[in-house]
């Protein structure tokens, strides 16, 4: 699992999850995300894309992560989750608890360089 943090103008950070999110890399993430409490009202956009699979702990890192950052009234995006990711968000009863959003096409604003608001 790799960790790309991309600092894109202004606040808002990309975060894009690749592999697995095993143990290692769920201490990652919450390590990046722990360095963004501080900076308060920024999105954090996690792309999930490139993941190969998504189980229950993984899922929950990702729960952790939103709570986390709404406490300093932060936002988290998923952005480009997989059919089984949705499945797994729906199969636990937590749809509609994660912003999720979809890939971004070729061309698009966030594909230039700028993050979606």
């Amino acid at each position: 699992m790799t960790v790309h943090r991309d600092a894109r103008g202004g606040d808002d950070v990309l975060i894009e999850l690749v592999g697995e999110l095993d143990g290692p890399g769920r201490r990652c993430l919450r390590d990046q995300v722990g360095d963004l409490l501080g900076r308060g009202g920024c999105t954090v956009t996690v792309d999930v894309g490139g993941l190969r699979r998504v189980d229950i702990p993984a899922l929950a890192a990702l729960l952790r992560a939103d709570l986390l950052l709404r406490r300093v009234h932060a936002t988290l995006e998923i952005r480009a989750p997989t059919p089984a990711f949705l499945e797994l968000v729906t199969a636990t009863g937590l749809t509609g608890r994660l912003r999720l959003v979809p890939a971004q096409r070729a061309g698009s604003s966030e594909s230039r360089g700028g993050l979606p608001r």
